[in-house]
């Protein structure tokens, strides 16, 4: 096995570990017909020091009418005895031309004495053919002092998250209780949504954009987070709007720069670039940036007590990791801290935005990776094909 922690980045051959046996993508690796014929690649193991690394795949001509790419990080222990442990994972339709030509980026956190490979492989089988998978890994921040040091807990709290004892649950939701939930025509009239909407400014035109922001205000003054004093990082443009209420509840927020690459974000901790939520564009139409640092801020005062999102999940899924990458978003998030993710729902197979079953998926593998999940609700959405859902969060 190869271990090499002082690169920071390296190419990996993407058939260096099962030498020889064939890939279910046609004609790579090997010639001989491999005993899993689920196999596509796997990369030697490598070991980097403690800190965020970044595998990148990308694919040359593949073209493909069906097959799910599956790809797992996994880590081995050299000297332990024992098997290779899983990290995370990603998915690619391979069908998906637009997909394919994106590629795939997987973050994560190394420790030290581990070693990492790339495991990829279709569990139900493709017709896939490409001229060539390279596989690139790169040490993002070897030295993230702050990554490797967990962060204090938050200390806000307000009404309980509690673990319900079934994952989805059937009532109709409402909006003054926010649990992880659609939009519905009766939140619309409830008191709490005007009262939250009617501070919005500008107040959006749209139904579906007063309720994403409203919603967001609504579950964290629920749980506790819109607090004097409390801080938090926001990611989707339109978030702008809430500004009056942040300010009037004394909350210290400021807006994300929007990743170039979704599906390869990585939060650089030394260099946090983002806004104040009501900054001013200047002259030239940009606004005014700042980047913090959360390498160097003392250890009460590093993370976030709060954040949101708009519209990030949905790249994550079109990248094929939205949970890694709602993962890293509240990497940064204090523990006892809520995360709001707000995206489109496809209510009807086939509609615009993500479906309920990578939903109900989404929250089974954050609540794996040390999170709790508000109770999922689906009623009440009606005869719309694509409607506003919002997922809460709590950093166990």
């Amino acid at each position: 096995m190869e271990a090499h922690a002082q690169d920071t980045a390296r190419d990996l051959d993407p058939f260096g570990f099962m030498i020889g046996h064939a890939s279910a993508i046609r004609p790579l690796g090997g010639k001989e017909r491999s005993p899993d014929p689920r196999y596509v690649f796997h990369t030697p193991y490598v070991e980097f020091r403690p800190g965020r690394v970044l595998f990148t795949i990308r694919f040359d001509k593949l073209k493909a009418s069906f097959g799910e790419l599956r790809v797992n990080i996994n880590a081995f222990i050299p000297g332990s005895g024992r098997d290779a442990i899983f990290v995370t994972s990603v998915r690619l339709q391979l069908g998906d031309a637009s997909a394919v030509a994106r590629g795939l980026s997987i973050p994560f956190l190394s420790v030290a004495g581990a070693t990492y490979a790339a495991f990829g492989y279709c569990a139900e089988g493709t017709d896939a053919q490409a001229a060539g998978i390279s596989i690139h890994a790169e040490q993002l921040e070897a030295n993230d002092e702050a990554g490797q040091q967990p962060l204090l807990p938050t200390h806000f709290t307000g009404t309980d998250l509690q673990m319900p004892a079934r994952l989805v649950g059937d009532d109709t939701p409402c909006f003054i209780d926010p649990a992880s939930q659609p939009l519905t025509e009766a939140q619309l009239g409830e008191p709490a949504f005007e009262h939250w909407a009617s501070r919005l400014s500008p107040r959006p035109a749209a139904p579906d954009a007063q309720w994403r922001l409203a919603f967001i205000a609504q579950a964290l003054d629920r749980y506790g987070m819109l607090r004097s004093g409390a801080c938090g990082i926001g990611w989707g443009e339109e978030s702008r709007a809430l500004a009056p209420i942040f300010a009037a509840a004394g909350s210290d927020v400021a807006l994300a720069a929007p990743p170039a690459d979704a599906g390869g974000l990585s939060i650089a901790w030394n260099a946090f670039a983002c806004s104040a939520l009501d900054a001013v564009p200047g002259p030239d139409g940009a606004l005014p940036g700042k980047l913090i640092s959360l390498v160097e801020q003392p250890a009460d005062q590093r993370g976030f007590d709060f954040l949101w999102s708009i519209g990030m999940a949905e790249q994550g899924y079109a990248a094929g990791s939205t949970v890694n990458l709602l993962a890293e978003l509240m990497s940064v998030l204090r523990p006892g801290g809520y995360a709001v993710h707000l995206f489109d729902l496809a209510a009807n197979a086939g509609a615009a935005g993500i479906p309920r079953s990578e939903v109900e998926r989404l929250a089974v593998m954050l609540i794996a990776r040390g999170f709790s999940v508000a109770q999922l609700h689906f009623a009440g959405i009606g005869p719309r094909a694509t409607v506003p859902f919002a997922l809460i969060a709590r950093k166990d």
